[in-house]
C-alpha cells in the first residue's frame, strides 16, 4: 500500500484526489481520484485537506482510482476549520429548516375554477 496526503475532498461532489508521496508498480505519480464508496468501505465518514492516508489503487476507465483505503493521520488544523464552517452554517440560517413539513405535503389545489393555458399561469 502506498502512502500520500488528501488534496482535497468534497463530501457534497463525493470525491476527491490524493497526492501520493511515492510512485507506483508503474512508476506513475499523478493524483489518485477516491470516489465516497470507498470512503464507505473504509468506514471512514469524511476526509479533510491534508489528512494522510494509505491506499491501493488501480487503473479505472485511464485514471487511477483508490480501491482501498485506510486514515493514519488526521489533519487536526483542516478539521478544526471544517468544524468551524459547519457551525457557522446554523448562526447564519442558510440551512432550510424542514422540521416544520412533513414529507408527503403537498400544497392546497387552486379551487377558482380558472384554467392554466400556455404560459399565462404565471403572471397571477
Amino acid at each position: 500500500m502506498r502512502q500520500g496526503k488528501v488534496k482535497w475532498y468534497n463530501g457534497k461532489k463525493c470525491f476527491g484526489f490524493i497526492s501520493p508521496d511515492t510512485a507506483n508498480e508503474s512508476g506513475n505519480k499523478e493524483d489518485v481520484f477516491v470516489h465516497s464508496s470507498a470512503l464507505r468501505d473504509a468506514d471512514i465518514r469524511f476526509l479533510n485537506e491534508n489528512d494522510v492516508v494509505e491506499f491501493e489503487d488501480e487503473v479505472r476507465n485511464g485514471k487511477l482510482s483508490v480501491t482501498s483505503l485506510k486514515l493514519i493521520k488526521r489533519n487536526e488544523e483542516s478539521a478544526k476549520k471544517f468544524q468551524e464552517r459547519r457551525s457557522s452554517f446554523g448562526d447564519r440560517g442558510d440551512r432550510r429548516d424542514r422540521s416544520d413539513r412533513g414529507h408527503g405535503e403537498r400544497r392546497p389545489r387552486r379551487d377558482d375554477g380558472e384554467k392554466k393555458s400556455g404560459w399565462g399561469f404565471w403572471k397571477k
